[in-house]
């Protein structure tokens, strides 16, 4: 009797091990089919948009692929009696959602793919067929002064953050813990700026007009670059046939300057290759010393964008030490009156400026004019000042009227690293 229970028990022992193994081996299972879904899950966008990636890549490296693989729309493409396509430029209203702030239904804001703006950009400014061609506005033609302004409106919603309509001023009378004070005022009647004392460093007031975001809209940079005077071109870092339009701007006299685009707070596309806050302190060095190397021979660096960027002492600190290194300058774009520029480019000793005006919030020639009056009412009392403009239409129709006139105003126009030198 007593072997007989011995003998059950043991079947049952034996039946509870099999049972057991076989759960064992339903959950080594279930797991193997979970590490499968989720590697999966990580790498398909790197198996099905490789091609996409690849393009990316090749931008980044100043590698045009619209010229090599343009993309087919058999509706948007018609020939022409000789037989040759004629390829449409794309329309910004219907090629791409509005990037100035809208909000999509689930109340968050769109934001596209970095491929996909990149291209939608490019194509939506110039036509790379245009490129050897792209010749300069001398005069828009009647009544397409609104539709030039409008369309350069409409491309800088897309890589562009609103600048800040302040004008600053050093004046130690009123200085504050940065040494600046903003006007918010937007009328040159209204800035407080009395002029009581000769310039110290220069025999006349000098100013020295930036130009930023060169280099990506084509035609308008182009334009920029047939005003033959000692103006200072910032290039984007990302721009097509980059170092062609960088020899053509020093050809025309022009100093050159890396534009870097830096992460600004509002949640806009960047750049291809933009510097943000969440990046280590290893990538965002790797990321920016392979920015400079597309600008050999530059002297100084501004920030595109960048009000988050400028905020934050631990980023600023990479990019100072770099510049540092390589003894570049850096200019402060004064996105933000929160920048931290001026602390940290003095704790590493790098030379440092900052901008007093920005030039073309408003596309408007004689908005401009008056901008530009500002700055000549600084530069008089300060003996210098940093005019920041944009390639726009307005811009250049603006600057071309302006230009000739400095010499009866016994005001000089610099390039930037001259007021570099004398304020450091």
């Amino acid at each position: 009797m007593s072997a007989g229970k011995n003998k059950i028990r043991q079947k049952q022992g034996r039946g509870e091990r099999e049972a057991s193994r076989r759960t064992g081996r339903g959950w080594k299972a279930a797991f193997v089919v979970f590490l499968l879904v989720f590697v999966f899950y990580l790498c398909h966008p790197l198996i099905f948009n490789h091609r996409e990636d690849e393009q990316l890549t090749r931008f980044v490296n100043d590698e045009p692929v619209w010229l090599e693989e343009p993309v087919e729309d058999k509706e948007a493409v018609s020939g022409d009696a000789d037989g040759e396509e004629n390829v449409p430029v794309a329309e910004p209203a219907e090629k791409s959602p509005d990037f100035s702030g809208g909000e999509n239904v689930s109340g968050q804001q769109e934001i596209p793919s970095a491929a996909d703006d990149i291209a939608y950009l490019i194509e939506a400014l110039n036509s790379s067929e245009e490129f050897e061609e792209v010749s300069v506005a001398e005069d828009y033609p009647e009544g397409d002064a609104e539709k030039h302004a409008l369309q350069d409106e409409q491309s800088y919603k897309l890589y562009e953050e609103p600048l800040p309509e302040d004008i600053i001023d050093d004046a130690p009378e009123k200085r504050e813990e940065d040494g600046f004070v903003h006007y918010p005022q937007k009328s040159i009647t209204d800035i407080d700026i009395s002029v009581g004392h000769k310039p110290v460093h220069f025999e006349t007031p000098v100013i020295a007009v930036v130009i930023d975001d060169m280099g990506v809209n084509v035609r308008r940079s182009r334009d920029i670059i047939s005003l033959k005077m000692p103006l200072t071109s910032s290039f984007l870092t990302y721009g097509p046939h980059l170092q062609q339009q960088i020899a053509e701007a020093r050809a025309a006299g022009h100093e050159i300057m890396a534009h870097v685009p830096m992460e600004p707070h509002r949640d806009l596309y960047t750049a291809p290759d933009g510097l943000t806050v969440k990046m280590s302190d290893e990538t965002l060095r790797r990321n920016f010393e392979e920015m400079l190397r597309k600008f050999p021979g530059v002297r100084g660096i501004n920030n595109h964008m960048g009000s988050k960027f400028t905020e934050n002492k631990r980023a600023m600190s990479d990019i100072m030490d770099v510049l540092r290194q390589k003894d570049l300058f850096f200019l402060d774009s004064k996105t933000t009156p929160k920048s931290v520029g001026k602390e940290v480019a003095k704790k590493y000793g790098v030379k440092y400026a900052h901008r007093h005006v920005f030039l073309d919030n408003r596309n408007e020639k004689p908005y401009i004019l008056g901008q530009l009056a500002a700055a000549e009412k600084i530069a008089r009392k300060n003996g210098y000042a940093v005019a920041i403009g944009h390639p726009k239409s307005q811009t250049y129709e603006a600057l071309k009227e302006w230009l000739p006139t400095l010499k009866q105003k016994n005001i000089t126009l610099v390039p930037m690293s001259r007021i570099i030198e004398y304020l450091n």
